[in-house]
């Protein structure tokens, strides 16, 4: 069988595009390395423009079922000044990364026309004369389109040749979940540290948040003496966010990715074309990484 569409990486970039491709009465081979669920460093949080995306796919009430709403960000600086605004329309969406991926996935696979592979590690990429082929280690994929959406490192970008710039800073992000918190609202909280800045985004639980801290290349050395203690220590630094923290201990391990932010020199070239993190991604101050990849 040759597919209309192979899609590489079931993230959120590519569980979407194997949506919307079945809607237009196309089939789809969704292709991931991993078996979900599966944990995956992120900030956890999505912007009211991916949370719109939802609702399209039909996928928001399952959605906030599993998660917390968020109607606004607030950025403090270690001297205690602050800026806060609440979006201007719509309300963003927190919850743990591999429950959204995992929703995702499974209303794809239910979709008609779309197959979902999973375990399934894409070993090449290549431009035939009918489209594209995916080897795998059971067998060839065929397809008369890709879309490479498997993360950052893009394997499938890099069989392809497609040469990658790195970020103008080199980034690297922390990312736990912690319960006990105090004082966590309805809103996101960044917090400017030095070399970096801490995340809370409120997830569904009292007193629970995932916690996202990015670091600049030079505070590596934090890291390697311990991603839990970096990331314990660093955040308890921030004179306004210390006091909230004598209660919190950690819900999940401390997992890491980065560098940050590298984008493909190009991203569609004939059968093929780029999305996600596969393409490129902002820094993620603005946190608009998942809505992005979903629109």
């Amino acid at each position: 069988m040759t597919y209309d569409c192979a899609v590489v990486g079931a993230g959120p970039a590519g569980s979407a595009a194997a949506l919307y491709l079945s809607r237009a009465g196309r089939s789809v081979a969704l292709i991931d390395r991993a078996s979900f669920p599966r944990r995956k460093a992120c900030g956890e949080g999505i912007l009211p423009a991916g949370v719109a995306v939802l609702r399209e796919l039909g996928a928001y009430e399952e959605a906030v079922s599993l998660g917390r709403a968020f109607r606004g960000i607030s950025y403090t600086t270690r001297e205690g000044r602050e800026a806060r605004a609440a979006f201007p329309k719509g309300e963003g969406l927190a919850l743990p990364r591999e429950k959204l991926d995992e929703l995702l996935l499974r209303r794809a696979a239910a979709a008609p026309g779309v197959s979902v592979l999973e375990s399934a590690p894409a070993l090449g990429v290549e431009c035939t004369s009918e489209g594209v082929r995916v080897r795998l280690a059971d067998g060839d994929i065929l397809a008369r389109r890709l879309i490479a959406a498997d993360g950052m490192s893009s394997p499938a970008l890099k069989s392809l040749g497609v040469p990658r710039r790195g970020p103008a800073r080199e980034r690297y992000g922390l990312s736990a979940r912690l319960s006990g918190i105090e004082g966590l609202g309805d809103i996101v909280e960044v917090f400017l540290l030095g070399g970096g800045e801490l995340y809370l985004t409120p997830l569904a639980g009292e007193g629970r948040a995932t916690a996202a801290l990015l670091l600049e290349q030079g505070t590596l050395a934090d890291v390697a003496r311990g991603r839990d203690a970096a990331l314990w220590r660093l955040a308890r630094s921030h004179p306004s966010l210390a006091p909230r923290l004598q209660r919190a201990v950690f819900d999940a391990p401390v997992i890491g990715l980065g560098p940050l932010g590298p984008s493909a020199e190009r991203c569609e070239d004939g059968p093929w074309l780029a999305a996600g993190d596969a393409a490129g991604a902002v820094d993620p101050l603005v946190g608009d990484g998942i809505g992005l990849a979903l629109r």
